[in-house]
This record gives C-alpha cells, structure tokens and sequence, in this order.
C-alpha cells in the first residue's frame, strides 16, 4: 500500500470507514516534525503515518475519541516545554498547532475530493488542497475544503472564499493562509506524487535495495530482462515487476520528477543502455553502480554518441552515499540512505 496519506484516506474513505486527519500546521521552535506532517487516526485508535511520535500522538488519539463522537473538528496546541516535553520524552521543544479534521464517508463532497486526490496521484498528476481551519467545523460541512487540479479546475468550494486563488496555488510549502477580511484561515498544501524507484537491474544487491527502500517510503519497480530473476519471489514487497528488454524500458514506464533512477544492471553494456535513456527524462536522482573507471568509460562511450557532458552532472556514480559499505546489505544501504537525503533535500528547497 502507498504511504501517501491521501491516498491511505481515500481508500479508507471509499471503503466506508470514518478517519480523523491529523495534521500540524503552525510550529514554533524545535518541534520534532515540520508543518505539514500529517496522520490518520481510525475509529478502533490506530495510527497510519507520524506528526512526532510518543505522548504527542498519544495526545492526538484521545482527543480524536471526542473527534469521533461529536463530528466536529479540534484545534489543538500542543506546547513542547516543560511538563509536556518531559512526558513526550523529547529532547527538542516548541510549539505546535494540530489540526484534527473529521473525513466521514457521509459526507460525499469530502469523498468526492479525495477521490480525485487519489485519481490525480494515480495518473501522476498533483494539484492543492486548501482546508478551512476552524474550530467546531461539523464533518458534514460540505463547503469546508477545496481541490485546485493543475489546469485551475477545482473540486469543492470553502464558504466566504472569494477573489484569485493563484497565490493560495503557488505556495511550494505547506502553510496556514489567513484572511483577516473575511476571517479565514485556510491551510494549503500540495498533492504530492509518492516518490517511486525504478530499480533496474535484478540482482543480488537490488533485492536489499527493493526491501530498504519499500521501508523508506519509496514506491519500488523491478526491471529485469530476465524472468528467473525479475520475481515476485525475489522482490516480494516490489509494486511492480517488468521482464522486458533495457531498450524498451522507458518506453513502458512513466518517469516523473519524483522518480528515483536506480542502475544496478549485470553489465557496462546494459548499464550504458540505461543511462543513456535515463538522461533524457527529467528524473528527481539518477544513480549507476560501478567503480570510478567503469563509470568514466561508459561517460565516455556516451559522450562519443552525442550525450553533452553536462548531462553528467545530475548522475550520482559510484552509487550510494560513502560509507565504506562492501556487503550488498551495506551497499543496500548507501544507496538508499543517498535516495533519502536526495528526497529530503528536494522538500527543503520547495
């Protein structure tokens, strides 16, 4: 199952359950999570994602219990400083503002936008989501949150927002929005597209890289050009397994920004295969296996068919961030550890 909250909610939506949506969305200070961080509390209390862990979320199962039972949303601040940070068993203090937001199934405006959320993902698209932050906002309130598509298209509507939208869209980070005017305050984020690994290249290493990164949060496909290894048997937590030639894999796949290009193939020509249609997309990481000189010679041969060597640049070879790793598990790691500080550091820069 993807990781992406949003898609979780769907499902959840979809399948006729009632879910509160936890998120954070003021800090101040060293909170242990960004604004942003969001969770999923069920009816039976359990917890799908994290805003910080430990008496934090505790905190935020029992007050969805009243969530629950009475319908309406709860704005909780939540102060990390003396009593509550030593029960949260926390080195790091401040503040934060939690949002608990109802999401009934009865409300069909609210099961229609999450829906689209999920369609949208699905067909690797994205878009903004902008809540009405308020406390006491009744779950079947159909005018408390709005979907804005790329193309400008919207589904729902927030009661009292008027005028252009734009700069609610083109906030890269999510953010509480206020109109003193009509008094809103309106919280906005993005729909992010779950990062995927495009893991090319079946072999021993890869089936540690597969499990670590499906850890990770990584979406993970296998592509093999071999069938005996290219398996469910082999990659049993992979989303997906392609057996088709190197030359015809990008003709087949869908390589978005949030991709991650992972070459471990059994060989320099393969490898170069790879590369070369992988520096035509517009990939969030390109990575390739290899010693320093097998790299060198596989840029070279591809600079000689055309590739300009700028292109290189974005390429992260030898794989893997150095940490003297010599065991395919330890390599596992380094490589999934660097897909993660790419990741990190493409949300920091939004």
């Amino acid at each position: 199952m993807s990781q992406n909250i949003f898609l979780q909610a769907a499902d959840l939506l979809s399948r006729g359950e009632r879910v509160v949506l936890a998120r954070i969305i003021s800090r101040e200070g060293s909170a242990p999570r960004t604004v942003g961080s969001k969770c999923i509390v069920t009816e039976d209390g359990s917890i799908i994602g994290t805003i910080g862990g430990g008496f934090l979320e505790h905190m935020v199962q029992e007050r969805a219990k009243d969530v629950f039972k009475e319908g309406k949303s709860q704005l909780y601040h939540f102060q990390l400083t003396g009593d509550d940070l030593s029960k949260a068993d926390m080195l790091c203090g401040g503040d934060l503002d939690v949002f608990l937001d109802p999401l009934f199934p009865e409300n069909q405006h609210t099961l229609a936008i999450f829906q689209t959320i999920q369609g949208l993902v699905n067909s690797g698209q994205g878009g903004s989501l902008l809540t009405l932050i308020s406390e006491g906002v009744p779950s079947q309130d159909s005018k408390a949150r709005m979907l804005i598509k790329k193309d400008g298209s919207t589904v729902g509507q927030i009661k009292g927002l008027t005028g252009s939208l734009e700069n609610l869209i083109e906030q890269d980070k999510p953010c509480l929005v206020e109109f003193p005017e009509n008094n809103l305050k309106i919280f906005v984020e993005s729909i992010e597209l779950d990062p995927v690994l495009l893991l090319f290249g079946a072999g021993h290493v890869s089936t540690f890289v597969a499990a670590v990164a499906k850890m990770a949060g990584f979406q993970v496909i296998v592509i093999d050009d071999r069938a005996e290894y290219a398996s469910r048997e082999r990659f049993p937590e992979a989303d997906e397994i392609h057996v088709l030639p190197f030359s015809q894999a990008f003709d087949r796949l869908q390589v978005t920004e949030t991709s991650y290009i992972t070459i471990l193939t059994r060989g320099h020509i393969s490898d170069k295969i790879v590369l070369k249609a992988a520096l035509q997309t517009k990939p969030a990481y390109i990575g390739m296996i290899g010693s320093l000189k097998k790299r060198n010679l596989i840029y070279k041969a591809l600079k000689d068919e055309g590739i300009p060597e700028e292109h290189f640049d974005q390429v992260h070879s030898p794989i893997g961030i150095d940490i003297h790793a010599e065991t395919p598990e330890e390599i596992a790691v380094s490589i999934v550890a660097e897909l993660i500080k790419t990741r990190a550091k493409k949300n920091i820069e939004k």
